[in-house]
């Protein structure tokens, strides 16, 4: 923190907090279809080099098809890698906490759970439970990540005098906003009332 405002600081928290969410989702989105288009275009271009030479029209829709294609696949892949990537960390946590609940309640375990099928039960239990509990709450972790980041960089922005009031605030603000309770508590637009015709004659 520095004694004096800092607005690209202040910019940048604020716009991790009110959308760190979407800019992580988009950005992981466009990570995934750039680096599938380079892939698919270059891919494209060997194949289409080595079965029509150097033509130069079929090289470009080559490389045009590819590309498009790849992109699709990028996106696709990657989102896949998203999830799997949550789930592999919860599944690890699971399993410490596992390990933790068996060393601290040693003969409980022993007791409810012996045999070799019984460790595996156990463990594979927690290891699931863990994986899935982590990827269905990923987007609240994405959110309270970024509006972690999001504050800090703004409280960096501006003077301590100030950062000391405003950071538990603007923190819960982002977890608001980002969230989405204020639709959940009913903030939002009433939907337009349907016209109403003439009263049908009798």
């Amino acid at each position: 923190m520095s004694g004096t405002f800092q607005p690209e600081l202040i910019i940048a928290g604020l716009v991790l907090c009110l959308f760190g969410w979407t800019l992580y989702w988009a950005g992981l989105r466009l990570m995934g279809a750039l680096c599938g288009a380079v892939a698919g275009i270059a891919l494209a271009a060997v194949a289409v080099l080595f079965l029509a030479g150097e033509n130069r029209t079929a090289l470009m829709w080559g490389c045009a098809v590819g590309g498009l294609i790849g992109a699709v696949l990028g996106v696709y892949l990657i989102v896949r890698a998203h999830y799997l990537l949550f789930f592999f960390t919860g599944a690890v946590a699971g399993l410490a906490t596992a390990w933790v609940f068996e060393t601290a309640w040693l003969a409980w375990v022993q007791q409810y759970i012996a045999g070799t099928l019984g460790q595996i039960a156990y463990y594979g239990a927690f290891t699931l439970v863990g994986g899935l509990v982590i990827v269905l709450s990923h987007q609240f972790i994405v959110t309270l990540l970024t509006a972690f980041a999001g504050t800090g960089l703004f409280m960096l922005g501006i003077p301590p005098r100030y950062a000391v009031w405003l950071c538990l605030p603007v923190f819960v603000t982002s977890l608001v906003v980002q969230t989405g309770v204020l639709r959940a508590l009913g903030f939002r637009r009433p939907p337009p009332m349907p016209a109403q015709g003439p009263p049908p004659q009798r």
